[in-house]
């Protein structure tokens, strides 16, 4: 971490060179063990169990932050109306290592999202489709082709034409002509294939596996789960789908859209949770939640067929302390460590039920490194953000473009960082500066044409709260 810092803080000084240098370091240049024992202290806390932690009168933290940054260049402006929030627990230092996906797991997950008694199809073989199938598929397409103008091109855009597309459109008619109204089924083999890896070299040999599970339901609709076991690069995933021919997929947007479905939150929350419990995956909570439309195509235009969800995001909880959520998925890699994804997974629900659930990067906990770490007091954090986040990113100086950062919560939990030249990592107490995705004069976001509320879980700035170095967010 020492050097990662040190290195990006001198680049964004050099980019930026109209701006002031910082009176004094705000990066603190220590490696991990040493803020390991940073964290460890010598202040002994004592906590009230029935109060749990004051954090606030411990860490000098107000209930709200405002404030008005300019940079040197003055082309970025950062408006602060923030409530604080902290957690109620002790914050840990905890090591942990990527987990790879065993037999069992994949039994347990396969049980839970598709049933019990599996009818399972050749997921490679597109006449295993039902005629049911293809034709949901056509209607959807021949929409697409009546609106061809207004959105249709826009999702199909790998055709050259409105003539190319007519005639994928009827090739997969005749297709449709002759598919089965229900094709034969077999018990899973549950069999671990390994993926094609090609790189500028060619194709390379792989220790990863995948495995791909297609079962046929009763209504002859198809459900599909998806599992990459990559011991190669040390991280894991899952992607179920209910309906296996859906182009369903999680796409977090800036705004919140209005809830659509006669489910509420509460209710859909619920089903997503029972879902993960039985799945074994218990030690993940619920760190947002909000409705959501998911248009055909991802193309976001008035007429243009969407699925109204309500969208979960679930992250790992230790010692009771709850890993942060962010727009951002990864910490950016580096010359000293790989690109480190977040454990997360992301749930849809609708009344029917769970629609789609994406497990990516699991870990388990190695060691409890520090059971109650020990902080820089909030006053030496707001220091350091108020200066990093004019420096840290500011693509407005460097571009002479007007931009703003709104930021509208300041947040106390842990986030995951990689191990500096290992494969490990290590989860540790930061602060988040989140709000709106930055704006840029003459460019209005999406959310804000539309008329919506903005998802405020954008990170401008992640500060280590141990030591007060910047951790890089992607």
């Amino acid at each position: 971490m020492r050097n990662n810092c040190i290195i990006i803080l001198i680049f964004l000084l050099v980019c930026t060179g109209c701006q002031k240098t910082p009176e004094e370091p705000i990066v603190v240049g220590k490696d991990q063990q040493q803020m390991i024992e940073k964290a460890q202290g010598e202040t002994v806390y004592t906590t009230d169990a029935p109060a749990g932690v004051d954090w606030a009168a411990r860490l000098g933290a107000p209930k709200k932050y405002e404030a008005m940054l300019t940079s040197a260049g003055g082309h970025l402006v950062v408006d602060v109306d923030a409530t604080v929030r902290l957690p109620e627990v002790e914050l840990p230092v905890v090591r942990v290592s990527p987990y790879l996906f065993t037999d069992e797991d994949v039994h347990r997950y396969a049980r839970a999202l598709l049933g019990e008694e599996l009818k399972c199809l050749d997921p490679w073989n597109e006449n295993n489709r039902t005629k049911a199938m293809w034709e949901k598929e056509i209607l959807a397409l021949k929409n697409d082709l009546d609106h061809w103008e207004e959105y249709g091109s826009i999702i199909w855009d790998s055709f050259d034409s409105k003539a190319d597309f007519e005639r994928a459109l009827q090739e997969k008619m005749a297709r449709a002509a002759n598919a089965p109204e229900r094709p034969e089924t077999a018990a899973p083999t549950w069999t671990w294939e390994t993926p094609n890896v090609w790189t500028k070299d060619g194709k390379q040999e792989t220790s990863d596996r995948c495995m791909t599970v297609l079962v046929l339901n009763e209504d002859n609709s198809e459900s599909l789960l998806s599992i990459d076991r990559a011991s190669e690069w040390g991280r894991c995933s899952l992607r179920y789908l209910r309906d296996a021919d859906s182009s369903l997929h999680f796409a977090l947007f800036s705004g919140v859209w209005p809830n659509e479905l006669s489910l509420t939150r509460e209710g859909a929350q619920q089903a997503a949770e029972q879902k993960l419990k039985d799945m074994g995956l218990d030690h993940l909570q619920c760190a947002y939640g909000a409705s959501l439309r998911v248009y055909r195509g991802g193309v976001i235009v008035e007429g243009n067929p969407y699925g109204a969800y309500w969208a979960f995001v679930f992250t790992p909880e230790v010692s009771g302390a709850p890993l942060g959520f962010t727009l951002q998925t990864a910490v950016e890699p580096s010359e000293f460590n790989r690109e480190w994804r977040y454990e997360q997974c992301r749930v849809l629900v609708d009344e029917a039920g769970v629609a789609l659930l994406e497990y990516d990067a699991p870990c388990a906990v190695e060691k409890v490194e520090v059971e109650a770490a020990t902080l820089l007091p909030y006053s030496k954090i707001q220091e350091i953000f108020e200066k990093m986040v004019l420096i840290v990113n500011n693509n407005a100086d460097v571009n002479g473009s007007d931009q703003r950062y709104t930021v509208t919560e300041v947040r106390l939990s842990l986030v995951s960082v990689p191990e500096q030249n290992g494969d490990g990592g290590l989860l540790v107490p930061c602060w988040d500066f989140l709000g709106y995705p930055p704006e840029t004069a003459g460019y209005p976001p999406l959310w804000r044409t539309l008329g919506l509320q903005p998802l405020g879980a954008y990170c401008h700035l992640t500060v280590n709260a141990i030591d007060g170095s910047i951790i890089q967010r992607q």
